[in-house]
């Protein structure tokens, strides 16, 4: 097995799952049908109760509903008792899902984390003094959580944002195939905006996760040789040192969260404005045609 963690691998451990995955994909599909539907409910019986707009819905009710019930209160007390099914079953496959990939990706990263520990046993003692005991540790603890948390939340939201995109592509083409096409080109636009700036945050966690790891190598330091410090009281300089390692991490930490927060606002002010836009485009054709 190399020593070297590819993408490649890491999936290679994910579908080791492949069954759990499947399962933990299909509730999380389930919670997502049950979530979509529940804010066109009530607004459906506005129109059909209150304005008498249509009685689709009020068929299907009736099928519920005693005959002295089929009345406005009876159609709109079964409609909240729905969405609060929905939510509760939205709810339920939730919590479900959340823990079948919580399950997942902490499997996936203490596999890595195992492999990080049978390669310890390999590594030179010149490789480990040039590394430092801080570096090893957070290559073992910081760096493989950040991995967590990337692993878990694209494993839960990879599949869904597939289906969710191909859905709405399927019915803006079907309500208006020009605007879906103008739609669907500046996607591509607003996807390669979001990579640029992951590209910049993803710079900016290495930086953070450095910045932890020399300041984790500084205090492992101190404290292993914490009685030659003071027997020399040298602790004055040593706990300068690593009160200057510590002021490292808050900078970078509020550094990358920031300008984390600003690149997924950006990402999305990107994608609200497309849908201005789009709204616009069709104004101009109900307009023109």
């Amino acid at each position: 097995m190399p020593d070297r963690l590819s993408w490649a691998e890491i999936r290679r451990l994910a579908l080791r799952h492949k069954k759990a995955l499947i399962l933990a994909n299909l509730v999380a599909v389930l919670a997502t049908l049950c979530s979509v539907p529940i804010p066109l409910l009530l607004p459906l019986l506005v129109d059909e109760v209150l304005l008498h707009d249509g009685d689709a819905a009020l068929k299907v009710m009736d099928n519920f509903l005693p005959a002295d019930w089929e009345t406005a209160a009876g159609y709109i007390g079964l409609m909240l008792l729905l969405t609060l099914l929905l939510r509760g079953s939205a709810l339920i496959f939730n919590v479900l899902q959340a823990r079948l990939f919580a399950r997942l990706s902490k499997d996936i990263v203490y596999r890595i984390r195992m492999r990080l520990i049978e390669r310890l046993k390999r590594i030179s003692l010149g490789e480990y003094e040039s590394l430092g005991g801080g570096t090893v540790t957070t290559h073992l603890v910081t760096d493989l959580d950040t991995l967590d948390k990337f692993v878990g939340e694209t494993l839960s939201r990879f599949l869904v944002a597939i289906l969710t995109l191909v859905g709405t592509s399927a019915i803006l083409i079907w309500m208006h195939w020009q605007l879906a096409l103008l739609i669907l080109l500046f996607n591509p636009l607003v996807i390669y905006a979001t990579v640029l700036l992951g590209k910049k945050v993803k710079h900016l966690k290495k930086l953070e996760n450095d910045s932890t790891s020399r300041f984790t190598q500084a205090l492992t330091e101190t404290l292993e040789a914490i009685q030659e410090v003071r027997a020399g009281n040298r602790q004055g300089y040593f706990l300068g040192r690593l009160g200057g390692r510590a002021r490292e991490v808050r900078d970078y930490a509020v550094a990358s969260q920031w300008k984390s927060d600003a690149s997924n606002r950006a990402s999305g002010l990107l994608f609200q404005f497309g849908i201005d836009v789009f709204r616009a485009a069709a104004m101009l054709t109900v307009l023109f045609s």
